[in-house]
């Protein structure tokens, strides 16, 4: 295979002690999870990066404009290269993801800008319009015109339905009206609406000549000229200037005033306004036209999961690697051990490595099924089917944006502790992935609250599901990709206890699903139940609501999307076609990330009469520990089958080579005027020489 060939072996090094131990090959590894297309166009991306005076040298801007200037010139390069020919991209929906994350793991201000300009815009137009918006589509897809998103809100974020922005339908002239009624309805956080788009889907109200109101809506409107980027008459566009990371993307805010938009840039799909200005929608019900709406809106969520796991994979690949070479401490008259070699260091870093498996195949497999519901929505098939698909990609990706943001933020604080003072050194490599990963635990929805949207949806199905006493609920179509179809064998699931599972019980990934799905059944059972409780007691919904989030819908939401992790990795380390050396360790992988997972809930899991006291909990807690010990040998392996080369990983400790100390002193010598005296040197000496 090719991709055997571009996977290179590794230099020897400290780290042969580990490689050498593996029970797998890590370059199987890598085609199994990633597959060889992505591993080619991966490694021609880095490659063609590493050879051009653009993306070699001067990597750091040294202020915002800087940034901005640095990152355009950049995006035209990318433009110019064939390294991901359309054709392809269309063929190959996963090489877009494996695109977007290998130039991120360069510089995500590069990538999120080039994502915003080049796929996440059109992706809405394909998802969300008809043939009437081609021609602008293609003048995207052309790099002709430059495009953003605009949902978000001064004043509203994740209450998308308070969201102020207007368009209402003159019939007279067969236009909308948009316009922001104050600062507070201004839209904001658009990637790329600060300096650079030139048109941008922007939702907002819709409104007919009746004065009726059909929720929020869909729109592909230009705002700047395409020839000179001047802001056009009756917008207001600005700056939102600096923030904490990803400095490269222009960040904008935007107020319309009565600016008028030709009735076709109204994005179609699930709901349109004819000229005489009626409202028609293929959808009867107004909650079923949402959903298959917010299966369209779930793409960014979606990407955001491959970019935190991107980011563990830096991460972990640094941190695991020190691991391996730092010594410290040992048995008294022998030599000092790698810290890998602590239980300690192995409890705080391998269940990472297990959820990086479990959230890279999720990505991956996840990425397939939204592919497949848009291509379900652009075939026009049936609208419940649309619906119910729409549904479900909704309350997954809102749970898993949510969980991989929080995995990848944990991952890189425990990375960066673990490799110690070092760690805090710019050279170690977090600091740009702490900074840029940070924006993934906010944009796209609030993940406190995005939790709520997939516990909403649960119950949903859960109350369907126990009222249904005749069994005939389809839970094939009601959830299609199969993440909670579980839910309607809730009885037999609920009377199913493990009391006190021995360790060895628990090496079995599936055991850690039943405990899952025993969970999740009793999390629907309780947090309906508190629902039902405080609803007997007069209370109005929106405060029903509000009293039954914590301990109740969040857990909920959250164990749900750990399940499904869970479940895909257990799928293919079950898979008979996956060679049985991989089989084993991706076994202990998900074995691992399901324990790790459940002891978090072992309080509710006693609670549940599931786990028998004292005892049943402790013998989860030894299995996180032996297996952590178990996958001793694999770690270093495991962490070099996702890593990306040295020239993308920067890092003078996860170099691959092994060499930390090498690169250390490398890279202190290189810091400008290191071993000379500093130009300030008198404001230190004032003292002592006013003595002589």
């Amino acid at each position: 295979m090719e991709a055997q060939q571009i996977l290179k072996d590794f230099p020897s090094g400290p780290l042969d002690r580990y490689r050498s131990r593996a029970s797998f090959s890590w370059k199987d590894m890598a085609l199994l999870l990633d597959g060889e297309d992505c591993i080619k166009l991966r490694h021609r991306i880095w490659s063609e990066m590493e050879n051009d005076p653009l993306f070699r040298d001067n990597r750091d801007a040294t202020s915002m404009e800087d940034a901005r200037r640095l990152t355009m010139e950049r995006i035209k390069k990318l433009w110019s290269s064939t390294t991901l020919p359309v054709e392809e991209a269309i063929a190959k929906p996963l090489l877009i993801s494996a695109y977007i994350t290998s130039v991120g793991m360069y510089d995500w201000s590069l990538s999120v800008k080039w994502s915003l300009l080049s796929t996440f815009q059109v992706a809405a137009i394909q998802g969300l319009g008809t043939e009437r918006h081609y021609d602008i589509l293609g003048e995207l897809m052309s790099n002709e015109a430059t495009g953003c998103f605009a949902l978000t809100e001064i004043g509203h974020g994740t209450n998308t339905k308070a969201m102020r922005t207007t368009a209402v339908y003159d019939k007279a002239a067969k236009e909308f009206v948009l316009n922001s009624p104050d600062f507070e309805a201004a839209k904001c956080w658009a990637g790329n609406l600060g300096k650079t788009a030139t048109h941008v889907v922007v939702y907002a109200q819709l409104y007919t000549p009746d004065g009726k109101c059909h929720g929020l809506h869909a729109f592909i409107v230009q705002i700047r000229d395409k020839f000179t980027l001047k802001t056009l008459p009756n917008v207001i566009i600005g700056d939102m200037g600096e923030k904490l990371g990803l400095n490269g993307v222009d960040n904008g805010f935007m107020m319309f005033k009565n600016y008028r938009v030709p009735r076709e840039c109204l994005l179609n799909r699930t709901g349109d306004v004819d000229e005489a200005g009626n409202y028609v929608s293929p959808f009867k019900d107004p909650r079923k036209r949402l959903g298959a709406s917010l299966g369209n809106l779930s793409s960014g969520r979606v990407g955001i999961v491959a970019i935190c796991i991107a980011n563990m994979q830096k991460a972990l690949a640094i941190s695991i690697r020190y691991s391996g070479v730092r010594r410290q401490f040992g048995p008294e008259g022998g030599e000092e051990l790698p810290v890998i070699e602590y239980q300690l260091q192995q409890g705080r870093l391998f269940p990472y490595i297990a959820a990086m498996y479990a959230g890279f195949y999720f990505s991956k497999t996840f990425l397939i099924d939204f592919f497949e519901f848009r291509q379900a929505g652009m075939l026009k098939e049936d609208p419940e089917k649309l619906a119910f698909m729409g549904a479900e990609i909704h309350a997954l990706s809102s749970a898993a944006k949510p969980l991989a943001g929080w995995l990848a933020r944990d991952a890189i604080q425990e990375s960066r502790e673990a490799c110690g003072g070092h760690g805090y050194l710019s050279v170690s490599g977090f600091k740009a992935l702490r900074d840029d990963n940070d924006a993934n635990c906010t944009y796209e929805g609030d993940n406190n609250v995005l939790l709520q949207q997939s516990a909403n949806w649960l119950l949903s199905l859960w109350n369907d599901i126990v009222k249904d006493q005749h069994q005939s609920i389809d839970m094939e179509a009601r959830s299609p990709f199969n993440s909670a179809r579980f839910l309607k064998g809730y009885s037999d699931i609920l009377m199913y206890k493990v009391g006190s599972l021995p360790e060895e019980g628990w090496m079995c990934p599936r055991e850690s699903l039943r405990a899952f799905e025993f969970l999740i059944c009793y999390l629907c059972k309780s947090t309906a139940e508190k629902i039902k409780k405080l609803e007997s007691t007069g209370m109005d919904d929106f405060t029903v609501k509000n009293e039954s989030r914590t301990f109740f819908a969040s857990a909920l939401a959250r164990s749900y999307v750990e399940y499904v992790f869970l479940q895909r990795l257990v799928f293919l380390s079950e898979n008979s076609e996956v060679a049985i050396e991989l089989r084993n360790v991706l076994g202990k992988l998900a074995a691992l990330y399901g324990t790790w997972s459940l002891e978090k809930y072992s309080a509710t899991l006693y609670e549940g009469g599931y786990l028998d006291g004292k005892l049943g909990v402790q013998t989860l807690r030894s299995a996180v520990i032996r297996l952590c010990s178990d996958l001793k040998n694999d770690a270093v392996s495991l962490v070099d089958a996702l890593a990306p080369t040295d020239f993308i990983l920067k890092s003078a400790l996860g170099h691959s080579d092994g060499q930390v100390y090498t690169h250390l002193f490398k890279s202190m010598s290189e810091v400008p005027n290191s071993f000379n005296r500093p130009d300030w040197w008198t404001l230190v000496t004032d003292n002592a020489r006013a003595k002589l």
